[in-house]
């Protein structure tokens, strides 16, 4: 034999130590806390109780009984009889409601003299019961995808909180059964897998968690109910494994988590004739198999429970009555579910008479349930209120929690052309085709927040009836994502994959690039064999969906491994592990650290924004942790106009100075073609022998040059008497010399570019070397800039920067690129261009140049602000891209030595406290970013690894409107972000 009369080895795969009770001889459950004080109060109250209890007493305790939270006037009735007359030691639930859960159980425990054990088989936590009332973690099997298995600690953990709260104190989870019997459907997705190894850390951790936070873990089902065809609800499974493959295998588990700590395990009913061979005698009827192996062989003390005695595998072969007594007599301590509580209790009670069970066998299995009350506080009667239950229970901390264990188990299973995750998606035509329904899928929404899909559904049998339509329609695009979505059992509607679309996959992808994504069981994959980019996401939720469209595009990294063999290729622990390529993700705020609660505070002060007529809109766009936890549109384009959408494009007004021109001139000092330490002469020919020759670049950058704030060139333009454009300026067409688009028809001659720049040369300096706000020095860089690239500053921008980052709602000229309804309108201008101002650039400096300038004329969505600044925080990395060096990064966003508040082009936060503070007082010192004048802002705080995006055209009430400033908006939003960090850490856990 393998095994010797007590189990001493261990394994390494556990990351926490098992600290046991060394005192108890009953139980090693021990939760926080319980030290040697606790011990001798548990010893005097086991003591006393069993001292006061009559046999009866001590014969109900032995039982848990079923009950259901949606119950009828006559179940109420039987429950309280069988609590008050017959003493019940425990009850289990299923379905119904938590609230519903929470009142049963707190009238119950309120009957019962003895506090009940209230067990749930809750797996997958409370959403096996309440599907859609609370959450629903990853089964089993998609957890033994995660190699992180401290995230299986925290879900127990999770899972216990939601136990408690509902009044539950008995978890019949986890289950350490190993998948090693692809026909087997009654466990498959409730196994973390074939390898024993793996189904121990994680079944420990699982445990462990549960047991952390005061609930009791009950393994389950020994010997193991993993290599079995028949479901022991409807026979009796038979494992046919002699001894020695059960200990290698089977055992392995429960021996290991049994040897750090297990407070109670599930026997199953199993035939094993190789341990018993007995006819039709399942373990949780052996005395063999309970007493011999379990207790003296595992050397296991704490409370086992029977699988429910209502199951065919026991009921089909011994009556009521007798099954429960033939169990108790094998050794179990409590006997769950009976067919017929009457009917058991008197049967074990007339065994007692007869001398059949010893008084002295009732007071152990009553010794060990009493004790583990005890350390689940059940000395007296506990009441759980159902206030706030339901925000409980769905709370985002736990769909957190549910994401991250998703973004962890998804698999990839083949990348043959090493194109997964996507990185060059700039001009290539995306589709998507979701098998198995009949509307756009969560999948499908969310690929449409990276690139400009095209979107297809089909159910079964209209491939087979549409075969050419669909194949001439998808291999005209550069890329098909085909989702092939199932519910992720064994047996449910979509189980097999037919032929034809196996065979329309493998067509598809001789014409053009295809990604094959699996939301289903790992054992489908044997159909797709052929597939050269392949991933497995295991089951069909909203979330699956989700988190596999930010993998596909690199938000998150690819690391889950096969937690089943498919067949030769593709074993367990099979998995192409890729890193993230720092794309922006999508996740709930409690994810990265932040309360949804404290944020929701936003939505109260936009309202007040727009109600004050401080703005007509806006878009918010707050990410942390490389993820988007934010992203709302507020109001209109403009009073009663269309609504804020999230593709609406703002005028930037000078973000243009950090997003445009300072990253043009990053990008040229990358390329050694500038220098921030070299004068303006070197860079810009015509200024020699004017005062701005010597001006140095990072001095420019920084506003410390002496330059004035700005010039208004229009003024000299304008007739008298404010009576519109001079004509000898202007020309409302297209003409040789009048090419500058200013507005509307409305353009410039065309050298009055050189007439600004003339003005800028020979404006005069202020105090060289002191702080002084200039647009003029982001027109003289726009002019350096554009002779050291050789192009347009925007044409410069958008390939170097935007198009490789993906960015098509990012642009200078936006109407060039996008219909004049996604651009909010900035102002109906009055005194200049008289027209109202939509697609052109705002600033009016910046529409003499044509809307291209050094300090205005970039036009964005919020997402596309936010890519780059998170482009900036990834230290100049974003999708795979590398648009700069980490050291050029550090070097624009550090400070300047000659200011409090600058960088070079970046804003930072004032440090000097007798200035205005421009940014919250609790952003980093590192924060850097800029504001506009139209109302934008964009902020990154690399300390806190958070990004702030905020856009409003606050100037359609008029550029003279103070109200937006005066009410600190952006500031008060940054408050609430840093309050919300705050908040998070003081939250229920």
């Amino acid at each position: 034999m393998l095994l010797n009369n007590r189990v001493t080895f261990l394994t390494s795969a556990f990351t926490f130590a098992r600290v046991g009770c060394l005192c108890c001889l009953f139980s090693t459950l021990s939760f926080p806390g319980h030290g040697q004080k606790s011990l001798r109060e548990e010893d005097n109250w086991v003591r006393s109780t069993i001292d006061q209890m009559t046999l009866d007493q001590k014969i109900g305790q032995l039982f848990m009984v079923r009950a259901y939270s949606s119950i009828s006037d006559e179940d109420n009735r039987l429950l309280t009889e069988f609590i008050t007359q017959y003493h019940i030691g425990g009850i289990c639930f299923f379905q119904g409601s938590p609230e519903g859960q929470v009142d049963m159980i707190n009238r119950f425990q309120q009957l019962s003299k003895i506090p009940l054990f209230m067990g749930i088989d809750g797996e997958w936590g409370l959403g096996m019961r309440f599907p859609g009332e609370t959450i629903s973690f990853p089964k089993q099997l998609m957890l033994g995808a995660i190699t992180d298995n401290h995230l299986i600690y925290e879900m127990g953990r999770e899972v216990a909180r939601h136990c408690r709260r509902t009044g539950i104190n008995v978890n019949f989870a986890p289950s350490l059964d190993i998948f090693n019997n692809p026909q087997n459907k009654v466990i498959f997705d409730r196994s973390f897998g074939e390898s024993k190894e793996n189904v121990t850390s994680k079944g420990y951790m699982y445990m462990k968690g549960m047991e952390d936070e005061g609930v009791l873990p009950c393994i389950k089902h020994f010997p193991g109910h993993g290599d079995t065809e028949i479901d022991s609800h409807l026979d009796l499974p038979v494992l046919t494994h002699n001894r020695q493959r059960l200990e290698e295998v089977e055992f392995y588990p429960f021996i290991r988590v049994i040897g750090q700590g297990a407070g109670a395990m599930m026997v199953g009913h199993l035939q094993v004739p190789s341990l018993d061979n007995r006819n039709h005698r399942p373990a949780s009827l052996s005395d063999t198999i309970i007493q011999k192996i379990i207790r003296t062989d595992l050397n296991f003390k704490g409370l086992l429970f029977t699988d429910a005695m209502d199951m065919k595998g026991v009921t089909k072969y011994f009556p009521s009555g007798i099954a429960e007594a033939e169990a108790f007599l094998a050794g179990n301590d409590v006997i769950l579910l009976p067919q017929n509580l009457i009917k058991a209790i008197t049967t074990i009670k007339t065994d007692i008479t007869r001398g059949r069970i010893s008084i002295k066998r009732v007071n152990e299995s009553v010794e060990r349930i009493l004790r583990t009350k005890f350390r689940l506080g059940l000395t007296e009667t506990p009441y759980h209120p159902a206030d706030g239950l339901q925000e409980f229970l769905l709370r985002n901390q736990a769909k957190a929690l549910k994401q991250k264990l998703t973004e962890e188990a998804i698999t990839l299973v083949a990348d043959t052309a090493n194109i997964l995750p996507l990185r060059d998606i700039h001009q290539r035509r995306f589709a998507t085709f979701s098998l198995n329904v009949f509307q756009q899928s969560r999948f499908q929404e969310r690929i449409d927040s990276y690139v400009d899909a095209r979107h297809y559904q089909a159910m079964p049998g209209q491939i087979l009836a549409d075969y050419q339509q669909y194949m001439q329609t998808l291999s005209q695009f550069d890329h098909v994502l085909v989702a092939i979505h199932t519910s992720g059992r064994k047996n449910d509607f979509s189980k097999d994959l037919p032929p034809a679309t196996i065979k329309f996959i493998g067509a598809l992808q001789k014409k053009t690039n295809v990604t094959v994504i699996l939301f289903g069981q790992p054992l489908m994959l044997a159909k797709l064999k052929e597939c050269t980019s392949l991933i497995l996401a295991y089951d069909n939720a909203p979330t699956t969906q989700d988190v596999t469209a930010q993998t596909i595009f690199g938000a998150n990294g690819f690391k889950g491994t096969l937690p089943v063999t498919v067949d030769s290729l593709w074993q367990t622990g099979h998995g192409i592990t890729k890193p993230t390529l720092h794309r922006l993700g999508y996740s709930l705020p409690e994810m990265t650290g932040i309360s949804s609660d404290t944020l929701q505070l936003i939505d109260s002060l936009m309202s007040r924004m727009i109600l004050q007529n401080a703005s007509p809109g806006a878009q918010l766009l707050i990410a942390k942790e490389g993820k988007i936890i934010f992203e709302k549109n507020y109001g209109h384009l403009y009073r009663n106009g269309p609504k804020v959408t999230s593709n609406t494009m703002y005028d930037l007004a000078s973000l243009t100075k950090v997003l445009g021109t300072t990253l043009a001139a990053m990008k040229l000092t990358e390329q050694q073609k500038m220098h921030v330490h070299h004068p303006l002469r070197y860079y810009i020919s015509g200024i020699d022998s004017t005062d701005k020759a010597e001006l140095l670049v990072r001095d420019v950058l920084a506003h410390v040059a002496g330059l004035s704030p700005g010039i208004a060139f229009h003024k000299k333009t304008m007739l008298p008497q404010d009576k519109g454009p001079n004509p000898a300026y202007y020309s409302p067409h297209l003409d040789s010399l009048h090419t500058i688009p200013v507005a509307k028809n409305l353009f410039v001659r065309t050298d009055f570019r050189d007439t600004m720049f003339h003005k800028i040369i020979h404006s005069p300096l202020r105090n060289p070397g002191k702080y002084l706000y200039s647009d003029l020095g982001f027109l003289l860089l726009q002019r350096a800039i554009e002779g050291q690239s050789g192009r347009k500053l925007n044409e410069f921008l958008t390939t170097e920067i935007y198009k490789p980052l993906g960015l098509n709602l990012t642009s200078f000229l936006p109407l060039q690129f996008t219909p004049e309804e996604w651009i909010a309108p900035t102002e109906m201008d009055h005194s200049f261009r008289k027209q109202l101002i939509q697609g052109h650039v705002h600033d009016n400096g910046a529409a003499l140049m044509g809307g291209v300038a050094g300090h205005a004329g970039l036009f964005s969505n919020a997402r596309g602000v936010a890519v780059l600044m998170q482009m900036l925080l990834n230290k100049g990395a974003y999708g795979g891209q590398t648009i700069f060096h980490p050291e050029i990064v550090a070097q624009f966003t550090h400070r300047h030595p000659l200011s409090s508040r600058r960088g070079l082009g970046f804003d930072m936060k004032e440090q000097n406290q007798a200035r205005n503070q421009h940014i919250s007082t609790f952003a980093s010192e590192a924060t850097y970013g800029h504001t506009g004048f139209t109302g934008c802002a964009a902020w990154a705080d690399p300390e806190h690894n958070l990004i702030l995006v905020f856009q409003t055209n606050r100037t359609m009430f008029g550029s003279n409107n103070h109200t937006f400033n005066n009410h600190n908006y952006r500031v008060k939003v940054q408050d609430i972000i840093y309050r919300a960090m705050e908040a998070h850490k003081k939250q229920e856990y």
